[in-house]
């Protein structure tokens, strides 16, 4: 190839980078995921993903931006995609460490059923394999609720946790969730769909998804005494038509002292993604750094 043709490409090249990132600013409500993959490329801010063999298994995990560290932590049946926006927010001011919990997205699954607090430890050893003392935390559904664990089991490890859709007893849930219900039915298509585009076993999805349902139907069960030893500083969050009823998370915020309590309006249990504007506003402001 001539100096002429490699000028011309890599004149291309830019191009494509310098549109591709001004597509992600312009059209970022609209292509969700696709433009975060379109961020990561252009921004700087993405350092790449990893493994860390922690407690019998490979759990995938991303690091972007610098600062405080602050982990990232998707619901059930979710994945790192999942939590883009809050990703995106926070990247700025923080290490960002965010990962796909055991058995979800790129981490495998270990031996028999999965709990909250198995998840936590896992959480907890990515910070060791990382030598990271403590960090704040961000969790939407499941991953707000390892943040709960995490603050009341390793207390020493975590800043500020901020949490959204979280429930602390299984009398939390609008719902009772079916144990009953089909992997492949077309409720849970999308989240099904990723699994296999991501997973490093796809046709592990229907016995991975029954462990989810057996979690969400056993766990957690926290006490109002145990989130009362919480001395992290709480943001608890919930939608206006969470799937948490509201009773519950007015209680988890009042158990947890000095908790700050945000509803959001109009929202359900998707906050996070639906009306994450406001969301990520509640986050950064509450974990902005001292100055």
């Amino acid at each position: 190839m001539s100096r002429v043709q490699k000028f011309v490409l890599s004149g291309l090249a830019l191009v494509l980078v310098l549109a591709g990132g001004g597509f992600y600013y312009i059209n970022k409500e609209a292509i969700g995921i696709p433009a975060f993959y379109v961020w990561k490329a252009v921004s700087g801010q993405s350092h790449g993903g990893q493994y860390a063999e922690v407690n019998g298994i490979r759990l995938y995990y991303e690091t972007y931006g610098a600062g405080s560290p602050v982990l990232v932590l998707h619901g059930g049946t979710g994945f790192i995609e999942s939590m883009h926006y809050q990703i995106g927010d926070l990247a700025g001011d923080h290490l960002v460490i965010a990962a796909d919990s055991r058995g979800h997205g790129r981490s495998t699954d270990g031996e028999g059923p999965l709990h909250y607090a198995q998840m936590t430890d896992d959480m907890v050893a990515l910070l060791d394999t990382l030598k990271i003392e403590k960090a704040d935390v961000v969790g939407w559904s499941d991953g707000g609720i390892i943040a709960l664990d995490m603050a009341i089991r390793y207390p020493d490890r975590v800043g500020r946790i901020a949490i959204s859709g979280a429930n602390f007893n299984t009398a939390g849930l609008t719902e009772t969730p079916d144990l009953a219900s089909d992997p492949e039915g077309a409720s849970v298509a999308s989240q099904r769909d990723f699994y296999k585009r991501l997973a490093p076993a796809p046709d592990h999805w229907p016995v991975f998804y029954r462990k989810v349902l057996a979690m969400w139907a056993s766990e957690p069960h926290f006490t109002i005494e145990q989130l009362g030893t919480i001395r992290a500083p709480a943001l608890v969050m919930a939608g206006e038509f969470d799937g948490i009823k509201r009773e519950h998370t007015d209680a988890l915020a009042e158990a947890i002292s000095g908790a700050e309590e945000v509803i959001i309006a109009g929202a359900s249990h998707f906050a996070p993604v639906t009306h994450h504007d406001e969301v990520d506003a509640h986050i950064v402001k509450f974990l902005k750094p001292a100055e």
